[in-house]
This record gives C-alpha cells, structure tokens and sequence, in this order.
C-alpha cells in the first residue's frame, strides 16, 4: 500500500513542476480542501454549511425562514 501512496505522490510532483504560480495556487487550496474534508469531517462539513449560509440573498435567506417557521411545533421529536 505505501509503494501505491508513493506512487502517487510523485505522480502529483511531477505533474506540478511545470505549472504556473497561479496553477499553485489553487493546488494549495485543493490540497488544505482535501485535508480537512479527510481529517475534520465534522469541522468540514460545518465550515461548508457556514459558507453556503453567507452567499443566501435576501430573497433566499427570507425563503429558508419561512420554511422553518414553527418546525419544532409542526414535527415534534418524538
């Protein structure tokens, strides 16, 4: 199994040689995306709900309110 995670991680060297900084970049970005989606899934997924929850719009954010308005009354946990 190590010779296979070798294996890629030269592929992933020598695949990242020849690109650009702004390339790096986003495999930086990808990379840390990869590691905490892996290591933190909770954190992860929570980051992720947090990011979604900020680019509502109004209209949306309106909308999402609506729909859970009462909710603890319409569907009691039993």
């Amino acid at each position: 199994m190590a010779t296979q995670e070798q294996a890629y991680q030269q592929l992933i060297l020598d695949g990242i040689q020849t690109l650009p900084s702004n390339a790096l970049v986003e495999i930086v970005d990808f990379v840390y995306f990869i590691r905490k989606k892996c290591l933190q899934p909770k954190s992860f997924a929570e980051d992720l709900l947090q990011t979604d929850l900020q680019t509502l719009s109004h209209q949306e954010q309106t909308h999402l309110e609506q729909e859970f308005a009462n909710y603890e009354t319409q569907y009691p946990y039993e």
